[in-house]
């Protein structure tokens, strides 16, 4: 019986941990989407374009209008080589 009893405790243990972890995790995931949205907030605001262009060029961009140059794309190529091998 004792064994029974210390094996519910551990299982007890092991699920408040992971729901610790797990609240972590949401806590993290919530922190990375706002210094992506800042890091993104950042870079408009270097290039000192008004709402309007920004618009008409991501519009532009989605549909296909708008391509990146050659040198912008291999730079996202490697970046996402990167993250692969992270």
């Amino acid at each position: 019986m004792a064994t029974i009893e210390k094996i519910e405790k551990d299982i007890l243990r092991a699920k408040e941990k992971i729901a610790e972890l797990q609240k972590k995790i949401r806590s993290l995931e919530t922190q990375k989407v706002e210094e992506e949205n800042l890091q993104i907030v950042r870079l408009v605001k270097a290039v000192n374009i008004g709402n309007k262009e920004l618009t008409a060029l991501l519009k532009a961009y989605s549909t296909g209008k708008f391509e990146l140059p050659e040198e912008y794309k291999a730079e996202l190529q490697e970046d996402a080589e990167h993250e692969k091998q992270a």
